[in-house]
């Protein structure tokens, strides 16, 4: 079955994104909600009508998709960056396979190079052409069973490591070297870009691990490609012979029964004297420092090369090409299994199946159906209302956190009703937290072991967008992402400054920019900062 989402898709995808992040702590997000309203009732709806139940993977694809078109029909001459990332691995594919090719070759050329007074040694061939490549294979190899025993992720492998901590120290480097000369709002943004790097690495890194992963092999067998065209181009071509020899007191016949053992893919299909050489050929060709060539026979000097091309192909070319149909297949079946938990997906997600607020008399949406993962299911279903326990099967629940200065002014009532609207959730119960000489560490326990024995769906907490996010606070966040995993929507809404008779007003558009640049700068996955109370 064909993946829904490819790597240009995904690119494209945050590409978006993110730019509508910046569009809405420029702007507001008004315009974002009418957009991508009128993209669901507009070009989703209808198109998929009678199929169902819509998945989130599903919804978001097609508003990509209607996305790009809208991109890719304006007249500026911009281009999205997944097309640029087509092209670009299309040529480095291409580089990288020449440079194979070109260093393969050129080894091999040079070290076939015969003067004629000394064969070329098959032991050196075999250790460079061939023993270094099974060296690196059976590494790859127990490195796989290793993370398959213990049920590590391939972000656990030494390759992705390398690359997201190359990536992540050169960001730090760069912030260093350029934090002096910008102002405090300027390396807050960079801050927070880290975090938005680092946060992707830990959604979507193995998937762009395995093109990386196709590339290395694409070299290899280029190289092998290499070795083979060039070995058996200088055999046709030249009058070359192979030789072995060693300091070590090695017999003739340990020797024959290496070679036979190293030709078991092959000997099976192919005539003996072919496969690899006879034990005969074997004493013919070894070479001894004291006595020359001249006692060397010429069947036996020659009658290494099959074998030599053979090892290469069998142990060398074939291994690479399996190895590319297993990152292709592997980068198919990771994007297959792509989910999309993202706090900016959620945001895209509620914009495009919640109904607009007018003055007008409400009716009924006439592309509503029922929709995966407890999103609104009608314009009904996102009116503000409190919600009966017989209704709450209806929605996803959710754990209010509040602090303790807002505790007692927060009636549960206007509270469901907020976050009904705002998130499609309802309050299952609600904790009070930075109550003076309370340990945080109780409330983080009692959280971790509430999600292990009944699985929390929301958390939500509660905070004032007027005082900026501390220190305490972020490390309390990071402490409940660590309690309840990373499958848990995270939720920071905040109100505004307490009024005289309630403490819901609305957010200032600064102070929702200063949150959600810090909480980016954690480079936590799923963690959400909206305004509970939207502008009116």
């Amino acid at each position: 079955m064909k993946p829904l989402w490819h790597i240009s898709d995904l690119i494209d995808f945050e590409y978006l994104l993110l730019r509508d992040d910046l569009l809405m702590e420029e702007n507001g997000q008004d315009a974002l909600k009418h957009r991508d309203r009128d993209i669901y009732l507009q070009k989703i709806a209808p198109a998929a009508a009678g199929q169902g139940d819509l998945t989130q993977p599903f919804l978001l694809h097609r508003w990509l998709k209607v996305r790009q078109q809208q991109e890719a029909d304006q007249t500026d001459g911009s281009v999205l960056p997944g097309r640029v990332w087509n092209e670009l691995y299309r040529i480095s594919c291409l580089l990288i396979l020449l440079l194979g090719l070109t260093s393969g070759s050129g080894l091999a050329f040079s070290f076939l190079g015969y003067s004629g007074t000394e064969p070329v040694n098959v032991s050196m061939y075999l250790a460079i052409f061939v023993g270094v490549q099974i060296l690196l294979i059976a590494l790859l190899g127990a490195a796989s069973l290793y993370r398959l025993l213990w049920r590590l992720d391939l972000r656990s492998s030494v390759l992705y490591s390398l690359l997201s901590g190359l990536m992540v120290r050169g960001m730090l480097r760069l912030n260093g070297y350029i934090g002096k000369k910008l102002t405090g709002q300027q390396r807050l943004q960079i801050s927070a870009a880290q975090g938005l790097v680092r946060k992707k690495l830990q959604t979507h890194g193995s998937c762009f691990l395995w093109p990386i992963f196709t590339l290395l092999q694409v070299l290899a067998i280029g190289f092998n490609s290499g070795v083979l065209g060039a070995t058996l181009l200088k055999v046709i071509s030249a009058d070359i012979a192979f030789g072995w020899q060693s300091t070590l007191q090695v017999s003739q016949q340990f020797v024959f029964t290496l070679v036979k053992v190293l030709a078991l893919p092959w000997s099976w299909f192919i005539p003996g004297d072919i496969a690899y050489p006879s034990l005969a050929h074997i004493e013919g060709s070894q070479m001894i420092l004291k006595e020359g060539i001249y006692h060397l026979t010429t069947e036996a000097l020659v009658s290494w090369w099959p074998f030599l091309c053979l090892a290469v192909l069998f142990y060398g070319l074939l291994p690479r090409m399996v190895l590319l149909f297993v990152g292709l297949s592997s980068q198919r079946s990771c994007m297959a299994r792509l989910q999309f938990k993202g706090a900016a997906c959620g945001q895209l997600l509620r914009r495009m199946t919640t109904p607009l607020v007018s003055s007008q008399a409400p009716r009924q949406d006439r592309f509503a159906r029922p929709l995966a993962h407890g999103l609104p299911q009608s314009a009904e279903s996102c009116e503000a209302r409190v919600v009966s326990p017989d209704d709450q099967g209806i929605l996803q629940t959710a754990i209010a956190l509040i602090p303790d200065e807002l505790y007692e002014q927060c009636p549960l009532n206007t509270l469901q009703a907020l976050l009904q609207k705002r998130l499609g959730v309802t309050v299952q119960e609600t904790l009070r937290t930075g109550v003076a000489y309370q340990d945080e560490q109780i409330i983080l326990d009692q959280i971790g072991e509430r999600n292990s024995t009944s699985k929390i769906e929301n958390i939500v907490v509660l905070q004032e967008a007027w005082q900026p996010p501390i220190s305490e606070f972020l490390y309390f966040l990071k402490g409940l992402r660590s309690s309840v995993g990373a499958d848990v929507p995270l939720i920071v809404a905040l109100v505004g400054k307490p009024g005289s008779d309630t403490i819901f007003t609305e957010s200032k558009e600064e102070d929702m920019k200063i949150w959600r640049q810090k909480i980016m700068a954690m480079g936590k996955a799923d963690i959400e900062v909206l305004e509970l109370v939207e502008a009116s």
